[in-house]
């Protein structure tokens, strides 16, 4: 898996961290510093570099993949990053001990049997009112079925309604949908969204390669 994501270079991590205060962080994280996040599949550590970069301090996560993981300690200064298993390492943890808890790229690597059985455990390890984050590949997209063909680990494609119906399944409520980023050429977005709406779909919908749902624990 790891010959699919290289080191990441500064341009890289620059991106990744406007991507994710802006998205995620600025908008949807308390102001309380102290809150408790942890990270699923924690890769290189960009996101929770973020997360420490603006003041969060009670931060960990879990990345089986060494390389990943000791990129994360030794170039960010990650000190909060299990090698194991997400669901030996969720396991490992009391229920409702977590604020927050994200999974950016990971759940669509899950063996689909076992889907709803890691949605549900986070479910358990989230304090009430808490939140979710989770970003998988966009099943409703050409975009997203060509990222869920880029990689060989990639077990499939989640759709939106798909993808909502886990997490209510799971027990999480208020959930909202969001999508990556897109082109911001004028020409581009025109055209794009005249084709979506001539083929009867929603123009983020259909062009966005990944879809984000946020759900909170109930």
């Amino acid at each position: 898996m790891e010959e699919f994501y290289p080191v990441p270079d500064e341009a890289l991590k620059k991106r990744r961290f406007i991507e994710y205060k802006s998205n995620f962080i600025d908008p949807l994280f308390p102001q309380d510093k102290s809150i408790k996040i942890a990270d699923l599949g924690a890769g290189y550590g960009l996101f929770l570099d973020a997360c420490k970069r603006q003041g969060f301090t009670n931060l960990e996560g879990v990345e089986i993949i060494p390389k990943f993981a000791e990129y994360a300690e030794k170039e960010l200064g990650l000190k909060n990053i299990s090698r194991s298993d997400l669901f030996v390492y969720l396991e490992s943890k009391s229920d409702n001990c977590f604020d927050i808890i994200t999974a950016f790229n990971i759940i669509e690597h899950i063996k689909k049997e076992k889907v709803q059985d890691l949605l549900n455990l986070i479910n358990r390890k989230i304090k009430s009112g808490g939140m979710f984050i989770m970003e998988v590949p966009n099943g409703d997209s050409p975009l997203g079925v060509h990222t869920y063909f880029t990689d060989i680990t990639h077990e499939f494609a989640f759709s939106r309604k798909l993808a909502i119906k886990l997490l209510i399944l799971a027990g999480f409520g208020g959930i909202k949908v969001m999508y990556q980023p897109m082109r911001r050429n004028p020409l581009i977005i025109l055209g794009r969204k005249i084709l979506a709406k001539l083929v009867g779909s929603e123009y983020p919908l259909m062009f966005s390669g990944n879809i984000i749902l946020v759900g909170y624990k109930k």
